[in-house]
C-alpha cells in the first residue's frame, strides 16, 4: 500500500547503547530512556503506550497488549558514534547508481519534502526540501500541524529539539514533563490522521547523560509505525535503521528510485 503522506516524528533522545558495547567501554547503560522506563508508572504517556513504546524493549514478551495500535520494534545502527548527524545519515542516506542521495532529496523530486528542526547541518543541507527552523517542541508540533493542514501529500519530518537538550543536561524532572507534552501532541496527531497517512515515531539518537558525543557506541533505537488500518505487531528481528528511510520511500511509492536501501518495514504492518 502507498500513502499520500508520511509523517515522521524524531524524538532524537530515546535510544539505548547496546549492552556489549557498554561493557566494552566500561560504561553503564544509564540513558534518559532507562529512567523513563523505570518511572513509567509515575506519569501518563497514553500515546506512546498505544504506539508500543513501553513494549518495544522487551522482545520476549509474547502477550499482545490490546491497547497498542502500531507496528513497533528496535532498529540497530552500524555507526559507532553518537554525533547529531550520524544516526540521521544512516537513517536517511540512500544510494543511486551514480552517487549518494537522501530520502529527503528523492522525495522532494516527486512531492513535498518538509523538514522541521533546530539547526542540524545534515538536515539543513537538504536543499530541495522546505526547511523550518524551530527552537522548542511546541514550535515543532505547531509547524507540523500547519504543514500537514496545508499540504495533502508529501514527507513531513520533525525532529524535536528540547528532548535532546534536557536529556543531555541530565534534567530528569524537566525531561519527563516535556515528554508528557510531546505525548499530548502525538495523541492529537494520531487522532487527526487521514486514512492515507502513515505515522512513524523514531529516535535517531541516544538521550544519554553519560556518553559524550563522539564516544564509540552502537545504538538500538525504537521504531513505531501507525496508520488507521493496521493492528498491533511487534517485529523482533532488529533491522538496521536504514530501513526507516527505506520505509518512507516505499510508503511514498518511490523505492524503485534508489539502489539501496531496499528492505522496508512496510511488510511488517498488518
Amino acid at each position: 500500500m502507498s500513502y499520500k503522506r508520511v509523517i515522521l516524528v524524531d524524538l532524537a533522545a530515546l535510544g539505548l547503547r547496546s549492552d556489549n558495547e557498554s561493557a566494552q567501554h566500561n560504561s553503564d547503560n544509564d540513558t534518559m530512556l532507562t529512567h523513563v522506563l523505570n518511572q513509567s508508572s509515575d506519569f501518563s504517556l497514553p500515546a506512546l503506550h498505544k504506539l508500543g513504546f513501553f513494549n518495544v524493549f522487551f522482545n520476549d514478551n509474547e502477550e499482545i497488549d490490546p491497547h497498542i495500535v502500531a507496528t513497533y520494534g528496535l532498529a540497530r545502527t552500524r555507526c559507532i558514534v553518537n554525533k547529531p548527524c550520524s544516526g540521521l545519515r544512516e537513517m536517511f542516506d540512500c544510494s543511486l547508481s551514480y552517487r549518494v542521495s537522501s530520502v529527503f532529496e528523492e522525495t522532494a523530486k516527486h512531492t513535498n519534502s518538509i523538514i522541521i528542526s533546530k539547526f542540524v547541518s545534515y538536515l539543513f543541507s537538504q536543499e530541495l526540501s522546505d526547511i523550518y527552523q524551530v527552537s522548542t517542541d511546541e514550535e515543532a508540533f505547531s509547524e507540523l500541524d500547519h504543514q500537514v493542514e496545508k499540504n495533502d501529500e508529501g514527507f513531513f519530518y520533525t525532529q524535536l529539539p528540547q528532548l535532546q537538550e534536557l536529556a543531555q543536561s541530565n534534567d530528569f524532572d524537566a525531561f519527563t514533563d516535556e515528554l508528557t507534552v510531546v505525548d499530548h501532541h502525538l495523541s492529537n496527531l494520531m487522532n487527526n490522521l487521514s486514512d492515507d497517512d502513515l505515522l512513524m515515531v523514531v529516535s535517531s539518537r541516544i538521550g544519554d547523560n553519560r556518553t559524550r558525543d563522539g564516544f564509540p557506541t552502537y545504538k538500538i533505537l525504537p521504531v513505531m509505525i501507525h496508520d488507521n488500518h493496521s493492528d498491533c505487531h511487534h517485529f523482533k528481528n532488529e533491522p538496521y535503521v536504514c530501513e526507516v528511510g527505506a520505509t518512507v520511500l516505499a510508503a511514498m511509492g518511490l523505492q524503485d528510485q534508489v539502489i539501496s536501501p531496499k528492505h522496508s518495514l512496510l511488510p511488517c504492518i498488518k
